[in-house]
């Protein structure tokens, strides 16, 4: 676990804007962080880092089960993505084809709005992953 906090504390420097931090500092210890489902009909769950992802700039945690696989699906706003735990994959859709990369730990990726894409937990182990949005960011699935 304590491999997995440095791959996020170094990702976080690079990727995360200077305007995303508090002035002040601030601490919230991995077991104090509150998951909440994102969806009733899905497993993943969200974990508020930092900012409203709904209504802002803003850090959350995604963690969902092994071997899951998301419906295809976009969102309202860009995003940017590090692997903390787990081996994850992305097909970005282009043109009716999916082109699939496989990211282990510490991999990062940005992913557009409004771009349907799929994203898979390859792990047997739960998969975590650090997202970061700059605009208000919501989910929603492919007609």
């Amino acid at each position: 676990m304590m491999n997995h906090l440095k791959v996020l504390a170094f990702a976080a420097m690079f990727v995360v804007p200077g305007r995303a931090f508090a002035l002040e500092d601030s601490y919230l210890p991995a077991s104090k962080i509150p998951y909440v489902s994102e969806a009733p009909d899905q497993p993943q769950r969200l974990g508020p880092l930092w900012g409203e992802r709904a209504r802002g700039p803003a850090g959350t945690l995604l963690k969902v089960p092994g071997n899951w696989r998301a419906p295809v699906h976009a969102h309202t706003a860009d995003y940017r993505a590090v692997v903390i735990q787990g081996l994850w994959a992305h097909w970005q859709m282009a043109g009716g084809e999916a082109t699939k990369v496989e990211l282990p730990p510490g991999s990062y990726w940005t992913q557009k709005a409004n771009e349907m894409h799929d994203d898979a937990c390859l792990s047997d182990t739960e998969c975590v992953i650090l997202l970061i949005n700059d605009m208000p960011y919501e989910t929603y699935l492919q007609k």
